[in-house]
This record gives C-alpha cells, sequence and structure tokens, in this order.
C-alpha cells in the first residue's frame, strides 16, 4: 500500500505529526509512506523507518505517476491543495481543490478550526479541548495511544552532543535545565519577558542549584546577549549558531525543557524530555506532553487568542510568574 502525507510547515508542526506514523504503520500493515515537505524540515523526518521516502515540495513531480492508495493532505496552502488533487490516488483525508479550484477538505472538526473552516473557527479554537493528537486519530482513524512524535538523531549529532560536554565540562547523567527563550517570529507574546527569563535562571540555580542551558536560534542571537548579561548565577550558553539537527541535540541533553509552544517544545516530546510549557494566544488543549509534563497558562478570558499584538496590559506573559515555573519544573523533576 502506497500512501502519501503532505504536511509542509511550519518545522514544529511537521515533527508533531510523524505521531501519526505508528498508527498508520499498525492500521495499514508495513505500508510504503511518502512525505512531502519543505526542505528546511527533511532533517526532521531523516532516519526514520516508517518513512519510506521525503520529498520537496520542488520536486514532487518525481512521484506524481506513484498511484497511491491513500492521500493525507494536512496544509491548507494553495500549492499543498494543488498536489493532493493532482496526485493519483484511491482516497484523499485533508485539504484538496474542488472542482471549482476552492479549496475545500473532507469534514474534520481539525480542519473546522483551520483558515478553511467557517467564520466560526476561532470560536472552536478557543473552545477546542482535545490534543493535536486526538484530532489526528479522528481525522485518520489511527489509535491515538500510538501518536508520540518520532526524532532520532543521527550519529552526527550525538557526537555533537559529546563535543558540547567536553566543551562545558558536563558529566554523563548530569541535571541540566533547558531554557528556550525564542517562539518564532508569528506571536512574539508567546515569549517571556528577558527580565523574567534572566531572573527564571537565577531562581532555578538558587533554589535547587540545577545549572540552566540557554537555548535559542539565529532570531534569539541579541535577545540572549542581553539575557546573559542579567544572569548572575552559573549556566551554560549554548549560541545561537546550530543546525536544526545540533539545536535538537542539544535539547537531547536537557533533564526538564522549559518552553513557550514553539519548534522547541516539539522536540522536547520527541525526544521524551520532560517538559514545562507556557502559553498565552496559543491552544494549550493541543499540546500533549504525554505524561511527562506540566503547562502553564495565565488566567485571563482572552487566552488562545492568536493574535499577533495584545491589548491587554499586563498581558499573558506578564502574568506567568518564576515561582510558578520553578514550582513546575521541580514537580516534573
Amino acid at each position: 500500500m502506497n500512501i502519501l502525507i503532505i504536511k509542509l510547515g511550519a518545522i514544529g508542526d511537521v515533527l508533531r505529526t510523524t505521531g501519526t506514523l505508528k498508527g498508520l504503520d499498525k492500521k495499514y500493515g508495513n505500508p510504503k509512506i511518502y512525505w512531502i515537505t519543505l526542505q528546511n524540515a527533511l532533517p526532521l523526518l531523516a532516519n526514520n523507518p516508517l518513512i519510506f521516502k521525503t520529498i520537496t515540495l520542488e520536486k514532487w513531480k518525481e512521484i506524481e505517476d506513484i498511484d497511491f492508495d491513500l492521500v493525507i493532505s494536512l496544509d491548507d496552502e494553495v500549492e499543498a491543495c494543488s498536489i493532493a488533487t493532482l496526485a493519483k490516488k484511491g482516497k484523499i483525508v485533508g485539504a484538496y481543490l474542488d472542482n471549482d479550484g476552492k479549496r475545500t477538505y473532507t469534514k474534520s472538526e481539525w480542519f473546522d478550526m483551520s483558515l478553511l473552516g467557517g467564520l466560526d473557527r476561532d470560536e472552536l479554537k478557543k473552545a477546542n479541548k482535545k490534543t493535536f493528537q486526538e484530532h489526528m486519530a479522528n481525522l485518520l482513524g489511527i489509535d491515538k495511544k500510538e501518536m508520540e512524535p518520532i526524532l532520532i538523531l543521527p550519529d552526527r549529532e550525538l557526537e555533537y552532543q559529546k563535543k558540547f560536554m567536553e566543551e562545558n565540562s558536563l558529566k554523563e547523567g548530569e541535571f541540566l535545565v533547558g531554557i528556550n527563550t525564542g517562539a518564532g517570529g508569528r506571536w512574539q507574546y508567546k515569549k517571556l519577558g528577558e527580565e523574567k527569563t534572566a531572573a527564571l535562571i537565577n531562581s532555578i540555580y538558587e533554589n535547587y542549584r540545577y545549572k540552566c542551558i540557554l537555548l535559542g536560534g539565529g532570531e534569539e542571537r541579541e535577545r540572549n546577549s542581553r539575557i546573559a548579561s542579567m544572569i548572575k548565577v552559573p549556566f551554560i550558553d549554548a549560541g545561537t549558531n546550530h543546525s536544526l539537527m545540533e539545536f535538537a541535540s542539544i535539547i537531547g541533553l536537557c533533564s526538564v525543557l522549559v518552553t513557550s509552544d514553539s519548534l522547541a517544545l516539539h522536540i522536547g516530546t520527541a525526544l521524551k524530555k520532560k517538559v514545562v510549557a507556557f502559553f498565552g494566544p496559543t491552544s494549550m488543549s493541543e499540546i500533549d506532553l504525554f505524561g511527562r509534563g506540566k503547562k502553564i497558562a495565565p488566567e485571563m478570558t482572552c487566552l488562545v487568542c492568536y493574535k499577533r499584538t495584545c491589548d491587554f496590559n499586563p498581558a499573558c506573559m506578564h502574568l506567568i510568574t518564576v515561582d510558578q515555573l520553578v514550582s513546575a519544573i521541580k514537580e516534573v523533576s
């Protein structure tokens, strides 16, 4: 059996979608699963034994002559819907183009909350209490118990881990708390403030003597530099000039990861890390920590707004306290 998954981005969403693979494999009996994605997401899918072939969006015509028994189209962009429509298939689940060339989707609660949904999609998303995994299990008819994301660190990244440990004088099994400061460029209010982030690192060490690793990508270079200048206790600055998988390998060293709703969160869950995740403008209900973490959000009626700017003062991230986060770290440790 041939299955085509079309999931292009965002990168974190691509990673969490790997949670469907075990269920599909079990339901259809070792199918050949092809996956179309963007170039920057390919490393997350590499070495996955449940994926037969990964293809970038630009090269999808390499597989256009394959007869797919099932096409799973999980992005609502026109390009993705077009490929889902053009691919030879027996059945389609998800988004595609109708006979008039308009984007539409097979009926599901998940797509009801998407940009293709009705005028009530924002209210549905706000009221939603199901995790992404539950929605995918319902959409695809697979076991929701088999839905943990899969990320395999190759040998090169495992060597990078060892080098990072040596350079920072870390011991095997040392308790480390990763503090991810980024949240992508779309929703700035997913981030903790810089002063609060520094205060968190100070408090973690002062209370429990846990050493923290300051994490971030290229977008956080200046931000992390300012945070580092306010930290008064021993910590490790991981830097921001890492490849995607090098970043994942550093997260792999963490005993606990503290993060916003971001790529780092999905990497942490895929690597089976204990996670303390904080939320504001995006949905806490959609995220499954698989019994290995704690979710924190302030008491506000405007949560899950998905707004890029905020008219409230104090905003949601201002109401999450250092004490809440420190207590959560101790709770999951």
